[in-house]
C-alpha cells in the first residue's frame, strides 16, 4: 500500500513538474520569436515528444502590420523547437499551412 502512494506521489509530482517545464518552454519559444522579428499573437503546440528525450515543436503565429503590396509576402509564422528549456528556430511558416 505504501508503495502505491510513492508510484502515484511521483507521479503527481512529475506532471506538475512537467507543466511548468511547459510555461517555460513557452516563454522562451516567445522570445526566440521577437528575437527573428515575429511579435508573437498565438502559440500553440505543432509536435511534441515525450519521455526522457522530450522535445515540443511550437508554432508561432506573428502578429506582422497589414501591407498594401500582396506581391510581398512574407511569412507570417514559426515553428520554434524547444528541448530542455533551450529553444531554436527551425523555420518560417507562409499561409495557414500546418
Amino acid at each position: 500500500m505504501a508503495v502505491m502512494r510513492f508510484v502515484a506521489a511521483i507521479f503527481f509530482i512529475s506532471l506538475f513538474a512537467s507543466g511548468a517545464a511547459h510555461a517555460a518552454d513557452q516563454a522562451q519559444a516567445k522570445e526566440v520569436a521577437r528575437i527573428n522579428n515575429c511579435p508573437p499573437k498565438k502559440i500553440e503546440v505543432y509536435q511534441q515528444t515525450l519521455g526522457a528525450d522530450g522535445k515540443t515543436i511550437y508554432r508561432v503565429d506573428c502578429n506582422m502590420p497589414k501591407s498594401s503590396d500582396d506581391s510581398v509576402k512574407g511569412a507570417d509564422a514559426l515553428l520554434i523547437s524547444c528541448d530542455q528549456s533551450v529553444c531554436e528556430m527551425l523555420r518560417p511558416l507562409q499561409g495557414d499551412s500546418k
